[in-house]
């Protein structure tokens, strides 16, 4: 799985992007470790429309005064003009002025130029910077982009039970990316105890906010029947390969209750998973020979070259 920023992105007085996309990682050079996970407060808090405890996030008129009052709001305004002008360079040059006085906002939007190479060069450590700096505040996109840099190691040491940390932040605050990122480590073990029924919790709440994916992993969850699914494509190719598997681990198959805390832990499981499902599927053959040697006795035939 790539780290993603198609991601809607949290509405604010100047939307400063129309969309995102995704960069390439580079594991050589680490980046400085988020220590401590915390939710937005003040008046951030009050510019995002976060409610302690409410399942979304509500911005409108009366949050808009809020966003006034963060640092360098009218820099972050004249970026917001500048962009919207069509010089995005520009902007972005403004915007970091915004950014660097300490607008969690601006960080964020500007985190996610750089991610996309959006009136600057591509480049994933300036991202990762803003974006980490964003969530020292609270910020859930932040929080919820930084989780994902930690599960996929992208210029950080691996940790997964950091990232389950930064997108419960993230959820808890109502943002809808960061409910279906948690609701995945629910469904992966990433971090957290695997257990389904939080998977689909945590699915419903980005679902009835308008996320697709949250909503069609909702409805295939809910059938007990149905595998959990794979993490990324490395494990569905592992597992499935080019073959059609139909061993009985597939039906359902959760490692109930696991905690993985790092991909080498994942991939160990993964490994016993695909021998359990071959051991499943030789099992089926072996038995559907014998009842085919068995009706060829009874029926008097030739059986030889059903014998081994």
């Amino acid at each position: 799985m790539k780290r993603s920023t198609k991601a809607t992105v949290l509405a604010v007085p100047m939307v400063l992007l129309a969309g995102c996309g995704s960069s390439s990682s580079d594991v050589h050079a680490q980046q400085p470790a988020i220590t401590k996970v915390v939710k937005a407060s003040g008046t951030l808090e009050k510019c995002l429309g976060i409610t302690p405890g409410a399942d979304r996030m509500r911005k409108g008129p009366q949050t808009r005064q809020y966003c006034e009052e963060l640092p360098a709001s009218s820099v972050y305004n004249q970026a917001g003009a500048r962009f919207q002008a069509g010089d995005h360079a520009g902007a972005a040059q403004i915007l970091t002025k915004a950014a660097e006085a300490g607008n969690a906002v601006a960080q964020l939007r500007l985190a996610l130029m750089y991610d996309q190479g959006d009136g600057v060069a591509k480049d994933w450590r300036q991202a990762y910077n803003w974006y980490a700096r964003a969530a020292a505040q609270g910020e859930p996109e932040s929080l919820n982009q930084v989780g994902l840099f930690y599960e996929l190691a992208e210029g950080v040491g691996e940790n997964w039970d950091l990232a389950a940390e930064l997108w419960k932040a993230s959820a808890e605050q109502g943002w809808l990316k960061g409910q279906y990122s948690y609701g995945r480590a629910f469904q992966f073990g990433l971090g957290v105890p695997q257990n389904r029924q939080m998977a689909i919790a945590w699915y419903q709440k980005a679902a009835a906010q308008g996320d697709p994916d949250g909503a069609h992993w909702v409805r295939w969850l809910s059938d007990p029947t149905n595998n959990i699914g794979f993490r990324d494509g490395t494990e569905h190719d592992f597992v499935m390969g080019p073959y059609l598997r139909f061993g009985a681990s597939l039906m359902g198959g959760d490692p109930a209750g696991i905690t993985f805390h790092n991909s080498g832990q994942r991939a160990l499981w993964m490994k016993g998973y695909s021998q359990r499902i071959a051991k499943d599927e030789r099992d089926v053959m072996r038995r559907m020979h014998q009842m085919e040697l068995q009706a060829c006795l009874a029926s008097g035939g030739d059986c030889g070259a059903l014998r081994f």
